[in-house]
């Protein structure tokens, strides 16, 4: 077996598929993914490329080929030819490194709880206004690896979270990440009260926007006699945390807290003023 980093262009990339003919049915989903990470330039050359036998057969790479022509730009891979036609069987059979494997790799802690905060904090400054399910919303390691480099602070919030979770049933990692994007938004103003009215509740008045996140998240997580209990959604979460700590920054009274999931997500409020451009609100300002 001998191995080379080689520049695939697509037309190469066409040509290698069609000797794919000893591989398993082709993932769409796989391919957009792979092609996206080779638009924006995270593609790396690593061990992981592909492979050929020794009777020319393409026996591993279909997905990433697949990706080359459909990215349309020439990127360097990994091409190991003569490989030995029984390697087949176990090709793909090991655990796929998922971002908390990346991140306990990297020295991290509580690593299921920060990869999923990181990711929410990559979806909320990239597709704030769009879904945050299904293959279209998949965040690499890459660029999970990066945007916890971006936001190093976000590590003190883990324990904010899990605080929320077990006081108001939020979803911890949408409670932490949300909880550090609003104090982000806020670097020099004093949001203890507003994180120790949305965990204890004690001697809230009516219409206090915090007791209405507490009431919000209460019902819920409540299953309700003769209906199905409802799915979680962080997005969802996050939005309704920012409307209700929006409206308790400005002092702008609310009459229901609500979100739903076709709402943009509001802009986070600075302490005492109006609220600050989202992520998506600065890009069409930049483009306008």
């Amino acid at each position: 077996m001998r191995s080379k980093v080689q520049s695939i262009t697509p037309k190469k990339a066409a040509e290698y598929l069609e000797v794919n003919t000893a591989n398993r049915p082709l993932s769409q989903s796989t391919v957009k993914g792979f092609a996206e990470a080779m638009s924006r330039g995270d593609w790396m050359v690593t061990h992981q490329g592909i492979a050929f036998s020794s009777t020319g057969v393409l026996v591993d790479g279909q997905h990433r080929l697949a990706a080359v022509v459909e990215a349309d730009i020439p990127v360097e891979m990994t091409v190991f030819t003569d490989v030995n036609d029984a390697t087949f069987d176990v090709l793909d059979t090991g655990k796929r490194r998922n971002a908390a494997d990346v991140l306990a790799l990297e020295g991290e802690k509580s690593v299921t709880m920060l990869a999923a905060m990181v990711r929410t904090v990559w979806l909320y400054e990239n597709r704030p206004d769009l879904t945050w399910s299904g293959g279209a919303a998949a965040v690499t390691n890459h660029q999970i690896v990066t945007t916890l480099t971006a936001h190093p602070k976000l590590r003190d919030f883990i324990v904010v979270g899990d605080q929320l979770a077990a006081a108001i049933g939020m979803i911890k990692s949408a409670a932490g990440a949300a909880s550090y994007l609003v104090s982000q938004a806020n670097p020099k103003a004093d949001l203890s009260a507003w994180f120790e009215g949305v965990t204890e509740g004690a001697g809230l008045p009516k219409g206090d926007t915090r007791l209405m996140l507490r009431r919000v998240m209460f019902n819920m997580t409540r299953k309700h006699e003769g209906q199905p209990k409802r799915r979680r959604d962080t997005r969802e979460h996050v939005g309704l945390y920012f409307k209700s700590f929006n409206a308790w920054a400005t002092g702008d009274p609310i009459g229901q807290l609500r979100f739903a999931g076709r709402d943009p997500l509001p802009a986070i409020a600075t302490l005492g003023t109006a609220p600050v451009a989202s992520a998506s609100t600065n890009r069409q300002a930049v483009s306008a």
